[in-house]
């Protein structure tokens, strides 16, 4: 895994900068922005859009941390392409976005495709330099990172290069189908566990749509059950919801400790038959970040993960439990 994430790192590193003509006019979930010129500042005030510029080679001036408290709010899946860049950007904490600090750093591009912005928020960021929001078409953090990329690509003027990285994404992806063609077809999804809840997600939010690349569906009734906000919360009577062919679990080993220990999961075919993926910290952040470069690191070592889950049989190791990265 670590040989074909330093390759994919090199490869998005070594793609050509094609020349792009501005002024671009780029159309996004709150309107249209013309960019005048290539960008020279960027501030990225979303939660993982750090990722996506590392990606195309851009060294931003600013980002925004959401969780992890990483030095400059990096993650290792991107600290070798934020290295690359010589990317040492100031980091704003906090939910909301801070306009002073985004004013103080004189953007001359504002990156918010997964930001917690609404229309009066994006004036007011229009107001100090020209923003790119989220993908139209999308629900509130639902679209998809390719299409998040394309539009920073295209902001920065780089959107060959884009195209570069969301192939050799695909062209992994791929490979893995064809190592783990067992997964093909299998019923799963990623679940979480807080306050006595279980916690399900629609096929389109965060980790399931990586299970999907890999040929695991999540059922359709969790789209149905959804709100607003892509999840939906369940009582442990009804475990049975998450009785699949493989779950990946997003929760901290205390919580994992209460979820075995309940008599409706024990209960389960998917706890008799060892069917659960119980992810580390790690795991845990580059199925929630959701860029190219998470995806990259994450997808070799889930795919080994869920076929080992997926056989059936509670003596299999499952290679992310205990496995430090």
């Amino acid at each position: 895994m670590t040989r074909l994430f330093a390759l994919l790192v090199l490869l998005m590193l070594a793609a050509p900068a094609v020349a792009q003509d501005f002024p671009v006019t780029i159309r996004h979930a709150f309107g249209e922005t013309v960019i005048a010129a290539p960008p020279q500042r960027v501030v990225s005030v979303g939660y993982h859009e750090q990722d996506f510029l590392y990606a195309l080679g851009i060294a931003p001036v600013g980002v925004h941390e959401w969780f992890g408290g990483r030095p400059y709010a990096t993650w290792p899946w991107a600290e070798a392409a934020r290295q690359a860049v010589a990317a040492t950007p100031e980091v704003q904490n906090g939910y909301e976005i801070d306009l002073e600090w985004v004013l103080s750093l004189e953007p001359d591009l504002i990156v918010a495709t997964f930001a917690p912005m609404d229309a009066r928020s994006y004036a007011q960021l229009a107001q100090i330099a020209p923003v790119v929001g989220p993908p139209a078409g999308y629900p509130t953090w639902g679209a998809p990172w390719e299409e998040e990329l394309r539009l920073i690509g295209q902001a920065t003027g780089q959107g060959t290069r884009a195209e570069t990285v969301i192939a050799d994404v695909a062209a992994q992806v791929a490979g893995l189908r064809q190592t783990y063609p067992q997964l093909a077809g299998l019923r799963g999804t990623m679940a979480y566990f807080t306050d006595g809840q279980f916690i399900g997600y629609r096929s389109s939010d965060g980790a399931n749509r990586l299970l999907m690349q890999l040929g695991v569906t999540t059922p359709a009734t969790f789209d149905q059950m959804a709100g607003p906000g892509g999840n939906f919360s369940i009582s442990p009577e009804r475990a049975d919801l998450f009785d699949l062919d493989v779950v990946l679990w997003l929760v901290e080993p205390p919580s994992r400790k209460v979820i075995e220990a309940l008599p409706t999961y024990a209960a389960l075919r998917l706890a008799r038959e060892g069917r659960s993926v119980w992810a580390d910290e790690l795991m845990m952040g580059a199925t929630s970040f959701q860029s190219p470069l998470s995806q990259a690191w994450a997808l070799e070592s889930l795919g080994a993960a869920l076929a080992a889950a997926a056989d059936g049989d509670p003596a299999t190791v499952v290679p992310l439990e205990g496995v430090a990265r």
